[in-house]
């Protein structure tokens, strides 16, 4: 019955993507409305989950040290060794900064919270928001900075400011800040009302996103592109979250929060990461490549690394 467990909580995530794909493919949904989902849940829904898990983790985020060292120290080590097998491979400079960037930016949000929620509840879901509360600022300034290393040879000053001017306006980190700041002025929860409002606005969320994922899916000439793609993929799927695993035996955290976060860096590469490679000069194609790639096969690898953990609801 474990074996089977990891099946249990993927497959509702295969439907829901496959739902968006049919409705892409039926013509329901076209690039201009996956675009517009994707901007309501990257203002709206996201955001108001995000705020009520990390308001509900409140100190909680400044007693867990061992969390963030952990963590930061698999974002520091796990693109250095992406960034190594790039350099033995012969890799250009733009095909490399991409290897390093999805190395550890995994998608989650978009597949991360539905997963994580379906596999472990709301634990799994408190343990998620204490994640994204300590770990959101370096996750985003550490990787890039590594990507723009990558792709230039140094850290370039123009870009690291644009980076930082991105994340002072990025609504999922001020939704994680807010809800710490909130919490350790003494607010244990919101209004009724408004808690309701956003607790409504954030439970859509989850079934949205996988919508969007699937209607994006285009799994054309896949074996070519496993062909390409597929060191990055044992990278990004099977090496990232050893990793993480590896850390958090050195510098150990509750359990529930261990298998929320190892689980979370299983996820297939962010979809962002296309986003940032085309703006940073990188080879925005081959990231597409990994994103479309990892998702698919993340609908295998998911299940493995739930029973790999333990989780079992």
């Amino acid at each position: 019955m474990k074996s089977l467990h990891g099946i249990v909580i993927i497959m509702p995530l295969v439907l829901v993507m496959a739902m968006g794909w049919f409705a892409r493919r039926r013509g329901l949904l076209g690039d201009d409305s996956v675009s517009r989902m994707n901007d309501l849940l990257y203002w709206i829904g996201l955001p108001a989950l995000l705020f009520r898990s990390t308001l509900s983790v409140g100190e909680d985020a400044f007693s867990s040290p061992n969390l963030f060292i952990a963590t930061h120290a698999a974002f520091l080590v796990t693109p250095a060794i992406a960034w190594a097998i790039a350099s033995l491979r012969k890799e250009e400079p733009k095909r490399r900064a991409v290897s390093v960037l999805v190395s550890v930016r995994s998608n989650n949000v978009y597949v991360g919270i539905p997963a994580v929620t379906l596999a472990m509840g709301e634990p799994g879901a408190r343990a998620l928001g204490l994640f994204f509360a300590v770990c959101m600022v370096g996750y985003h300034l550490v990787t890039v900075a590594w990507a723009q290393v990558a792709v230039s040879g140094g850290l370039n000053r123009r870009s690291l400011l644009k980076t930082l001017a991105g994340l002072a306006k990025n609504p999922l980190l001020l939704a994680s800040l807010a809800g710490v700041l909130l919490a350790l002025l003494g607010v244990r929860e919101m209004p009724r009302i408004l808690d309701e409002a956003l607790k409504i606005a954030g439970g859509m969320s989850s079934g949205l996103a996988l919508i969007a994922i699937g209607a994006s899916l285009k799994a054309e000439h896949l074996p070519q592109i496993l062909g390409r793609t597929w060191v990055d993929l044992l990278v990004r799927l099977f090496l990232s979250p050893a990793l993480a695993w590896l850390a958090f035996m050195a510098w150990p955290v509750e359990k529930t929060l261990m298998q929320a976060v190892v689980l979370v860096f299983a996820m297939p590469a962010a979809v962002n990461n296309f986003v940032l490679a085309d703006s940073m000069g990188m080879d925005s194609k081959y990231a597409g490549e990994v994103i479309v790639a990892s998702t698919l096969l993340s609908i295998a690898t998911i299940p493995v690394w739930v029973n790999l953990l333990g989780i079992t609801g």
